[in-house]
C-alpha cells in the first residue's frame, strides 16, 4: 500500500510543472494555436453550407483546434492567441478585417476557449473533452447572442416597444436555432467528436515540444482573472465591453458614419474576388507555413540555450570537483 502511494506521489511530482512558463514558451503556445485555429477557420470557410427553410446549416468554426489545445496547454494563452489567429489568418488574409469593432468577436471567442480548456481537468477524461467543445460553442454563441439582443432592444424606440415585439420575438427564435445549429454542427460533429480522438492521443506529446509536462489532474487550471482576481467579475466587464463597441458599431453605421472607431484599422482588399477561391488555398499555407516555422524556430533557439546553460552547470560542477581535489 505505501509503495503505491509513493508511486503516485512521484508520478504527481514528474507531471506537476510548478515553474511558471518563459518567455519563450508562451509565444509558441501563441504562435501554434494562432496558426492552427486561424487555418481551421480558413478551411470551414470553404465548407459549403446547406439552406433548409430558414436555417443555414453548416459549420462555423472548428472548436476542437481551440478545446484540443486548451486541454493539453496553458489555457490562457491558447484562448489569446486563437482568436488573434482567426484575425491576422483568417479575416486579414480574406480581406474581411472591419478594423476596431473586430475586438467584439475576440472577446467573446477568448472567453469561451477559456472556460472550455479549464473546464478539462484530466485530458483523458472522455466526458471533459466531449463537453468542453460545446461549453466552447454555448458560451461564444449565448455572450454574442445577449450583445445582438441588446443591439436590437436598444435600437428600438421605447415609446414603440409594445409594436415591435413580434419583432423582439422573431429574433430570439433565430438567435435559439442559430445556437442549436452552431451546437450541432461545430460543438459536436467538429467539435467533441474530432477532440474525443485527438487529445488522448497528443497527451504526453504534444507538451514536451514546449518544454511543458502533461497537465496534472491534481493541479488543473482554475478560472482565475488577471493576476488571480476572481473570473466572473472579469468574464461579464468582458461581455460589456464587447457590448459597447458592438452597439458603437451600429450607431456609426446608423448614422452613416465613415472611418469611425470601430473601422479604424479596416482591411478589406479584394484577394477572393481577384484570384477566386484558390486564394484561400494560398491564404492557408502561407498561414501555416509561417507560423509553424515561428514555433520550429523559437523551439529550437529555446533548446539550444537550455543545452548552453546545462553544459555551463556540468563544466563549474567539474571545475567545484577539481577544486575540491585540489584541496584535499
Amino acid at each position: 500500500m505505501s509503495s503505491d502511494v509513493t508511486a503516485a506521489g512521484a508520478l504527481r511530482t514528474r507531471l506537476a510543472d510548478p515553474r511558471p512558463l518563459s518567455g519563450s514558451q508562451k509565444l509558441m503556445i501563441l504562435v501554434l494555436s494562432m496558426t492552427l485555429y486561424g487555418v481551421g477557420d480558413i478551411v470551414a470557410s470553404v465548407v459549403p453550407e446547406f439552406q433548409v427553410g430558414p436555417l443555414e446549416l453548416g459549420v462555423s468554426y472548428f472548436s476542437f483546434i481551440a478545446v484540443v489545445l486548451a486541454a493539453l496547454l496553458n489555457p490562457f494563452w491558447v484562448a489569446v492567441g486563437a482568436p488573434l489567429g482567426e484575425l491576422v489568418f483568417s479575416d486579414m488574409l480574406l480581406g474581411d478585417f472591419s478594423g476596431f469593432g473586430e475586438l467584439e468577436g475576440f472577446l467573446q471567442t477568448a472567453l469561451a476557449i477559456y472556460v472550455a480548456g479549464c473546464l478539462v481537468r484530466n485530458p483523458l477524461n472522455r466526458v471533459q473533452v466531449a463537453l468542453a467543445p460545446v461549453v466552447m460553442v454555448l458560451v461564444d454563441k449565448v455572450s454574442g447572442g445577449i450583445v445582438d439582443i441588446t443591439k436590437v432592444l436598444v435600437g428600438i424606440d421605447p415609446e414603440t416597444l409594445d409594436e415591435a415585439d413580434g419583432l423582439v420575438g422573431a429574433f430570439l427564435v433565430a438567435e435559439g436555432l442559430d445556437v442549436v445549429v452552431t451546437v450541432v454542427f461545430s460543438g459536436i460533429l467538429f467539435g467533441a467528436l474530432p477532440a474525443l480522438w485527438l487529445t488522448p492521443r497528443l497527451y504526453g506529446k504534444l507538451e514536451p515540444i514546449m518544454g511543458l509536462r502533461p497537465r496534472d489532474p491534481e493541479h488543473p487550471p482554475r478560472l482565475t482573472g488577471p493576476k488571480g482576481t476572481r473570473f466572473w467579475p472579469v468574464a461579464v466587464l468582458a461581455l460589456v465591453a464587447a457590448a459597447a463597441l458592438a452597439l458603437l458599431s451600429q450607431w456609426e453605421e446608423f448614422v452613416g458614419r465613415e472611418g469611425g472607431i470601430s473601422t479604424i484599422g479596416a482591411f478589406e482588399p479584394d484577394f477572393v474576388d481577384r484570384y477566386g477561391d484558390v486564394w484561400l488555398w494560398i491564404a492557408a499555407a502561407v498561414a501555416l507555413v509561417v507560423g509553424l516555422g515561428v514555433v520550429v524556430i523559437v523551439a529550437v533557439v529555446r533548446r539550444r540555450r537550455a543545452a548552453d546553460a546545462a553544459d555551463a552547470d556540468t563544466t563549474a560542477g567539474t571545475r567545484r570537483s577539481d577544486d575540491d581535489e585540489a584541496s584535499f
